[in-house]
């Protein structure tokens, strides 16, 4: 038995023009029924001038913890109500509450790296998990 293995992800690494999310623990025969937070636990890269995002969960609070690169972040406060916050360096986790639409924004001129993980938020429903949500820019 080798002690260290080197998993082949090309199937895995879902990538379009505004990078890349790779979910870990979803699908992989080696991990049976992982608990919520394992199964969403994801990497996402975004590409300079592309956004990810513009959903809400209706059920599960949502973390972000960005690693490489500055993003703007912006999310719905209220209905009608947009806020934003630049989001760098390795000292920031994002909690996002059940509910909130929200996106993040790689101003650029580098590609933004962040982990991202979802937990249900306690008796609330699992499905739908996300939901789309179009939000804009605060300024």
């Amino acid at each position: 038995m080798a002690v260290i293995e080197l998993l082949e992800l090309s199937e895995e690494i879902k990538e379009d023009p505004r990078g890349f999310v790779f979910f870990p623990w979803q699908g992989r025969a080696e991990v049976q029924d992982p608990p919520d937070v394992l199964r969403t636990f994801h990497l996402v890269s975004i590409a300079p001038g592309e956004v990810r995002g513009n959903h809400l969960h209706p059920g599960h609070q949502e973390y972000l913890f960005t690693f490489g690169g500055e993003g703007i972040l912006i999310w719905e406060e209220k209905e009608g109500e947009v806020r934003e916050r630049r989001l760098s360096g390795h000292r920031t986790l994002v909690r996002i509450l059940p509910g909130v639409a929200h996106a993040l924004r790689n101003p650029g001129p580098e590609m933004l790296f962040l982990l991202a993980w979802r937990e249900k938020a306690g008796s609330a429903p699992a499905e739908p998990e996300s939901m789309p949500r179009l939000i804009t820019s605060a300024g």
